[in-house]
């Protein structure tokens, strides 16, 4: 299918692939360039430079990727520009640590994204230098930003097979939902379908239809549920 850049996706595709290889090839370690085709999630990734920042590799599942990251959100919806941008937004590695990030979608005729351009930079290993200077030097070594590895005792999915991925982030956004009474069934479920979008699983096919099951509703419910949060903002 052409698009408004004149060229087939596939040709798009092909020529962000070869950018990521010239742009990785001088970028710093702790900056991670990726490219993923979003007709194909279950093994998205078509190009990465420096995928030791996420500990992901070409081939790898959309799924695998940065954890609450509201560019799923983005890829889900539809719009009228060619490309439209992200910038500058926090996201977590799957062991924790924290991450900035910006993505470009690039989307067909109907504004369906079909192709995501990303960039992560973590800067923990700055941190920790500067962390370590201030030991050496004497002073309070004050930590100047909370390690987000704190945070990474959900269980965050590693590189299994697609259908564990899906049920291993399931299951993770249903346990963590409140269960003492003070949040209603529906807003509880609220809150588990907005996790479960921040990973990535409404981009599998069946996605919908595995988070329904698991939280007892239907699969309508589920996607009134995602126009509910788009509302939100």
């Amino acid at each position: 299918m052409s698009n408004e850049f004149g060229l087939g996706e596939g040709r798009v595709l092909e020529l962000l692939a070869n950018t990521v290889v010239a742009i990785g090839s001088v970028l710093p370690r702790n900056t991670e360039l990726v490219l993923h085709d979003l007709r194909k999630p279950e093994y998205s990734i078509a190009e990465i430079a420096n995928g030791h920042v996420s500990g992901r590799q070409k081939g790898d599942s959309v799924l695998a990727g940065m954890r609450a990251d509201k560019g799923f959100a983005c890829a889900l919806e539809e719009g009228h520009q060619a490309v439209s941008l992200l910038l500058d937004y926090p996201t977590l590695s799957s062991d924790g640590s924290a991450l900035r990030s910006s993505t470009a979608f690039y989307r067909d005729d109907n504004g369906r994204a079909f192709a995501a351009l990303c960039i992560n930079v973590s800067n923990e290993g700055l941190l920790d230098a500067i962390n370590l200077l201030q030991n050496l030097i004497g002073k309070s070594a004050m930590p100047i930003t909370v390690s987000a590895r704190a945070l990474a005792s959900s269980g965050e999915p590693g590189h299994g097979n697609i259908e564990d991925l899906m049920l291993e982030i399931i299951r993770s956004a249903t346990e963590q939902i409140p269960g003492n009474g003070r949040t209603s069934t529906k807003r509880a479920n609220l809150l588990a379908v907005q996790q479960m979008q921040e990973k990535g699983i409404f981009l599998i096919k069946g996605g919908v239809d595995k988070a329904a099951k698991a939280l007892g509703v239907t699969r309508y419910t589920v996607y009134n549920y995602l126009d509910e949060l788009k509302n939100e903002g």
